[in-house]
């Protein structure tokens, strides 16, 4: 998620009381596994959307298993 702004070692807050609207950075669990990634939703489909161009969009299927655990409300970066 570096175009975001989030790099390896940061800390995220993280409210699970938010319902995430679209194009908010959240932590989710697809299939038992955590990350963190931008959703959307669009015509009725829901997307996990990288902000990293090396790493591409996950579009959600029906045999998918996706929890939202919640938006990410602030970033908080090491000092150096």
């Amino acid at each position: 998620m570096r175009d975001a702004g989030i790099h390896s070692g940061d800390v995220l807050v993280v409210d699970r009381s938010v319902t995430p609207s679209d194009r908010q950075i959240v932590v989710a669990m697809i299939d038992g596994e955590f990350t963190v990634k931008r959703f959307r939703k669009h015509a009725g489909k829901v997307f996990l959307e990288a902000a990293n161009t090396e790493f591409p969009s996950i579009q959600i299927g029906e045999n998918q298993e996706l929890v939202i655990w919640g938006a990410v409300t602030y970033i908080i970066h090491k000092a150096l």
